[in-house]
């Protein structure tokens, strides 16, 4: 089953509103997700096909965390897209 794909800065996007989403007083904002990448395929890969690194104070890892697999379990990572472009089905 495929699903919908973002660009790396949208894919961002939706990762900095699912940490404010799951924080107290806007304290999400002050983890800084970076730009996700293409996951290298290996054996103990995961269900979404990116990798992202964030900063934040150890105290909000598990918001990070959860933010992450929100976003995973519903956008993979298009490496082609155009940053003015929306989300976009795949066909397999």
């Amino acid at each position: 089953m495929s699903r919908p794909t973002l660009g790396a800065a949208a894919l961002r996007d939706q990762l900095n509103r699912a940490a404010l989403l799951l924080s107290l007083d806007s304290e999400g904002s002050k983890i800084e997700f970076m730009l996700p990448t293409l996951a290298s395929a290996g054996p103990a890969r995961a269900a979404h096909n990116w990798d992202v690194q964030a900063y934040c104070p150890e105290e909000l890892d598990a918001i990070a965390r959860k933010a992450v697999e929100r976003v995973a379990a519903e956008w993979d990572l298009d490496p082609h897209a155009r940053e003015d472009e929306g989300p976009v089905e795949l066909d397999h």
